[in-house]
């Protein structure tokens, strides 16, 4: 046999072990996921034991000569095992959120940085790439990008890109020209300064710094396998997770002193009674945002809709700032509006569905991004717009309609997406159902109160005035009906 196929075949074979090493690790974080977080054992079964002895068997024939007959055989079975296994695998990862993946290395915390690399090499030796896989594929980035010594400063430049050069050896997505890497390298280099020069939280999320980064990235495509690409992405993520980690702890600090006062202003009014509406909605809001801080799924529209509920509360019942006369006429609460569009005390549930809308319309100021992610319509995005002007307050009660319905709708249509996810896992349906069954019934008083005020309009409305109501209640009842389907046929 000649040399250059000796040579061959061993290369092959190196090339099949650092296959099996990745899609191994891989195995074992969808394993650790499973068990940390969904309570089972992967819905698959994959013989690595056997692949693992095969390879050691074939070892000794690509090592010495003469090199048996069957060997490159014995290679080509062993590399369609290893693509049959890669295959199994992936289709496990495309059930799991990218979210999920953040929450394990944030729960487990490996120290083998090798995991790192052996993930990000098998998510880069698909054919194909998706939405999910380039959010996974960000995440693992900012890990490899980070300094072992300190995660919040970045690799230098040259160490990263030789990096996620031997990372991408493997990937076969279409190459970028390198005028194209050089420009993505350059935008994305001047939005991560952009980042590091914010001076406030306020001026991240809504100078749309951290936003303008999440664009780039979003329109990058098969771009993110290229290594200078990748280097300036992790490098630019490290520091925006670096920025983002010292305004949340200032935040953190300021939201910590805006609840003590919120539960002393609660327990005085307690005393007279029953605290108002927007002590209870402040409590759920402030329990979500617990929820995901356990989960180290806190981004920047979950700070800002607290802050927006701390707001609600102060702004209206925090006495200290006025005079004596004053305090009798701030402690009156308003009369509710009595047409059919006007909202009834809000529940804490529908207050962070409107919450969630406004704090995503706020961070995009309305733009065309935020509609389609949101799927807003226009008149529900302005409805958006001069509720945040007034403190997150709509001013009016077709207004709160508008509002309450898009995010009833957004809430319906989450749900009915993740029952679809739960019921192809196998999971447990009893917490969503269970939820679904609230959103359903506040979507059903919602519909109501959208006829009572499409039969009070009559002819004296303008056209475009009755068609957006018209369509934003028939939206509401597609998003209402899709998951009534599925919850009624689970009773």
């Amino acid at each position: 046999m000649a040399v250059a196929e000796i040579e061959d075949l061993h290369g092959a074979y190196i090339r099949l072990t650092e296959r099996f090493k990745a899609l191994w690790t891989f195995h074992q974080f969808l394993k650790g996921v499973h068990q940390n977080f969904l309570g089972e054992a992967p819905p698959y079964s994959i013989e690595f034991n056997g692949i693992y002895d095969r390879l050691r068997e074939v070892s000794a024939d690509v090592s010495s000569a003469p090199l048996s007959e069957d060997a490159r055989d014995r290679l080509d079975r062993i590399d369609t095992e290893l693509s049959l296994a890669a295959r199994t695998l992936r289709l496990s990862d495309r059930t799991l959120s990218p979210s999920l993946v953040r929450r394990f290395f944030d729960k487990v915390k490996p120290q083998d940085p090798k995991i790192v690399y052996h993930l990000l090499r098998f998510y880069f030796a698909q054919p194909d790439l998706d939405a999910d896989t380039a959010d996974k594929v960000d995440f693992l980035v900012t890990l490899a990008a980070s300094r072992p010594e300190a995660e919040d400063l970045p690799r230098e430049r040259e160490d990263a890109a030789r990096l996620f050069e031997a990372i991408v050896s493997g990937c076969s997505w279409p190459p970028v020209s390198d005028e194209e890497a050089g420009a993505l390298v350059a935008a994305l280099d001047e939005l991560a300064g952009d980042v590091s020069q914010a001076s406030s939280f306020e001026d991240l999320v809504r100078g749309k710094r951290i936003e303008n980064i999440r664009t780039i990235k979003r329109r990058l495509g098969y771009a993110l396998s290229n290594p200078r690409v990748l280097a300036s992405i992790g490098i630019a993520n490290v520091g925006t997770r670096a920025v983002f980690r010292r305004f949340f702890a200032e935040e953190q600090k300021r939201i910590e002193e805006s609840t003590e006062r919120i539960e002393t202003l609660e327990r005085e009014m307690t005393h007279a009674g029953t605290p108002p509406e927007e002590f209870r909605n402040f409590r759920a809001a402030r329990e979500e945002f617990a929820r995901l801080q356990e989960e180290a799924n806190v981004r920047a529209g979950d700070l800002l809709a607290l802050k927006h509920r701390i707001a609600a509360v102060l702004g209206k019942f925090d006495l200290r700032a006025l005079d004596p006369e004053e305090i009798d006429d701030a402690l009156e609460i308003e009369d509710g509006d009595d047409s059919p569009g006007a909202s009834p005390a809000e529940p804490p549930l529908l207050r962070q569905a409107v919450d969630k809308v406004l704090a995503a319309v706020e961070m995009g100021d309305g733009s065309l991004k935020e509609i389609t992610n949101l799927e807003l319509e226009s008149w529900e995005v302005r409805a958006a717009k001069r509720a945040i002007a007034e403190k997150g307050q709509p001013i009016s009660g077709r207004d709160a309609l508008l509002l309450e319905g898009a995010a009833l709708r957004v809430r319906a249509d989450d749900q009915y997406a993740e029952w679809i996810r739960s019921r192809k896992m196998g999971r447990s349906l009893a917490a969503l159902r269970a939820a679904a069954g609230e959103t359903l019934g506040l979507a059903a008083g919602i519909d109501h109160r959208f006829a009572e005020l499409i039969g009070e309009a009559g002819e004296d409305s303008l056209p475009e005035e009755m068609k957006s109501l018209v369509r934003s209640r028939f939206r509401l009842l597609h998003a209402y009906t899709r998951l009534w389907l599925l919850h009624d046929a689970s009773d």
